[in-house]
């Protein structure tokens, strides 16, 4: 059979025609954006981040992979020697990142379409949430990246209903059935913006590409170019909320860092949860689907690489950190709940979400992946000991799995 329709497009390559270390950054909003610098953080401290070849990312991971790109416009040889630390890690990514999350996007952006003279307009939304991440300060092309590493950012294609990757290698984006072309000049802000649109809050973004500009896709019917020219791009969430698609057929290993949606069975949402739980059964079922299959996969040693979630309970891992990490019923409860939003975002909540990934990803490299590990680097939690204590976390979280209408304060 051919690879494009046989058994073999369901499997990894051939672990000698497999190379370099893929870091996936899932979606979760500000809550998986924080979750995932804390993880960064650790990573870099024990010089795994200097060897990561390709980063992809979804929605709340785009947002914190577009300040890392931003970096890498700045200081192209950030990567130069794999094995290091990443120079300038706290104040070209964390603290920028920081700074975003105090900040009430959403609601923003959501209102721009409010505005009489852009009624009209189906991009007004993402426009504004393509502003507000550019002050921020996430500057650059795709053409302006260093070859390494390569950036990946993940939307869903709604009319051909599959994946859309803004890719850094070869500057392209596309999908597998419209077919790619080139996106080198499209900015790093914009790119993270589409990954980051969240049906209902913000509407598609319609790329406006012709027909005729994309080549190499699957779906050659004649109404392609109809299909073409109404396409609309929303939250890489959607189709695949681990951006795991890009990486997992062609790398040597694969870091997973997780913050997806973690409902507990009766989530606190009042009547709007019967309302969400079928979209809620939905998504969750394909993310499991994918979890399940990695971490099948790194058990058969088809895969190397590490898992690690916002949900993840330490004590499934061999490993023991000397300090932390949180025990499980504080990460079923509050922790995993925080909600998924662009809101605004205390100090007290960056700093447990942070912590936990902090945390997360020490626990899971040196459990899997060990042989990434480069530097004997002591544990520094980001935001001091003091936030290991449960009570502080618990009145740290107070509400924090409540989504409001308007900006928190």
């Amino acid at each position: 059979m051919s690879e494009g329709h046989g058994s073999i497009s369901y499997l990894p390559l051939p672990s000698e025609r497999r190379d370099g270390v893929a870091l996936c950054l899932s979606g979760g909003g500000y809550r998986a954006a924080l979750f995932h610098l804390g993880a960064l953080r650790r990573l870099n401290e024990l010089g795994v981040l200097s060897q990561v070849d390709t980063i992809t990312s979804v929605s709340g991971g785009s947002i914190i992979a577009a300040h890392i790109a931003s970096h890498a416009v700045r200081n192209p040889g950030a990567w130069g020697e794999p094995g290091g630390t990443v120079p300038g890690f706290e104040s070209g990514i964390a603290a920028p990142m920081r700074r975003l999350s105090g900040i009430d996007v959403r609601t923003r952006a959501v209102l721009e379409r409010a505005k009489p003279w852009r009624w009209l307009d189906s991009n007004a939304q993402i426009d504004a949430l393509d502003r507000e991440f550019e002050e921020s300060g996430i500057h650059g092309a795709l053409a302006d990246l260093p070859p390494r590493p390569r950036f990946v950012f993940c939307a869903t294609d709604m009319v051909f209903r599959g994946g859309w990757t803004f890719d850094s290698r070869n500057g392209r984006m596309g999908g597998p059935a419209p077919g790619y072309c080139t996106g080198s000049h499209w900015r790093i802000a914009r790119a993270a913006a589409a990954s980051t649109c969240v049906p209902l809050a913000f509407a598609p973004l319609r790329p406006g590409i012709a027909p005729t500009a994309l080549s190499g896709g699957a779906y050659e019917e004649r109404d392609r170019p109809l299909l073409v020219s109404k396409l609309e791009l929303v939250d890489g969430g959607l189709y695949d909320n681990l951006g795991l698609e890009p990486v997992w057929r062609d790398h040597e290993t694969v870091l997973v860092s997780d913050a997806a949606p973690s409902f507990t069975p009766l989530p606190r949402l009042g009547p709007l949860w019967r309302s969400l739980r079928f979209a809620v059964m939905l998504l969750e079922q394909a993310t499991e689907v994918r979890k399940r299959w990695l971490i099948s996969g790194f058990l058969r040693g088809d895969l190397e690489g590490a898992y690690w979630g916002i949900a993840s309970k330490p004590a499934h891992y061999p490993y023991r950190p000397p300090v932390g990490p949180y025990d499980s019923d504080l990460i079923r409860d509050p922790i995993s709940q925080v909600r998924i939003d662009l809101d605004v975002f205390s100090e007290d909540e960056r700093a447990v979400l942070e912590t936990h990934g902090y945390l997360m990803a020490e626990i899971a490299v040196q459990s899997h992946a060990t042989r990434l590990i480069q530097r004997d680097a002591e544990l520094r939690l980001p935001y001091g000991d003091e936030w290991l204590d449960r009570r502080r976390v618990q009145s740290a979280l107070l509400g924090s799995d409540r989504t409001k209408l308007f900006a928190r304060r």
